[in-house]
C-alpha cells in the first residue's frame, strides 16, 4: 500500500531567526533526518520525500462564482503548517504509523498525517 506521510509543524519560532541561526539549528537536526531516511530506505528503497518552501511563498487558489481568487499563504490560520511530505510503499498501516513516529517533527510540536494514496 502506498502512503503519504504529511509533515505538519509549527514554524513560528523560525520565522524571525537570523539566517545564521536557522542554519545552525538545521545542522543540529540533520543527523535525526538522515537516520530517518536510512530507516525509511530499508522499509522502501523507492521512498521519496520533499521539504516544502516557507509558507510565505504559498498561494491558495479558489474559484467562486466563476472568478479565480488567489491569496497568499497557507489555507488555514494555524501555527501548524504543511512542511513536507513523503511517499512510501509499505505492507500495512501499522508500519506507516511506526515510521511516522520516527519523523523528528512528530517528536516536537508537530504532527504527521498518514494518508493512503489511491491507485
Amino acid at each position: 500500500m502506498n502512503y503519504a506521510l504529511l509533515i505538519y509543524d509549527d514554524d513560528s519560532s523560525w520565522i524571525d531567526l537570523p539566517s545564521e541561526e536557522r542554519a545552525r539549528l538545521r545542522a543540529e537536526e540533520m543527523p535525526k533526518w538522515i537516520a530517518l531516511f536510512e530507516e525509511l530506505g530499508r522499509a522502501d528503497p523507492n521512498v521519496s520525500g520533499k521539504e516544502l518552501a516557507n509558507r510565505s511563498s504559498a498561494k491558495v487558489v479558489r474559484v467562486r462564482d466563476g472568478e479565480r481568487l488567489v491569496t497568499d499563504g497557507p489555507f488555514a490560520e494555524t501555527k501548524e503548517i504543511l512542511g513536507g511530505l513523503m511517499l512510501i510503499d509499505l505492507p500495512d498501516l501499522d508500519e506507516a504509523i511506526r515510521l511516522a513516529a520516527l519523523i523528528p517533527a512528530a517528536q516536537g510540536a508537530g504532527a504527521i498525517e498518514i494518508r493512503p494514496v489511491l491507485q
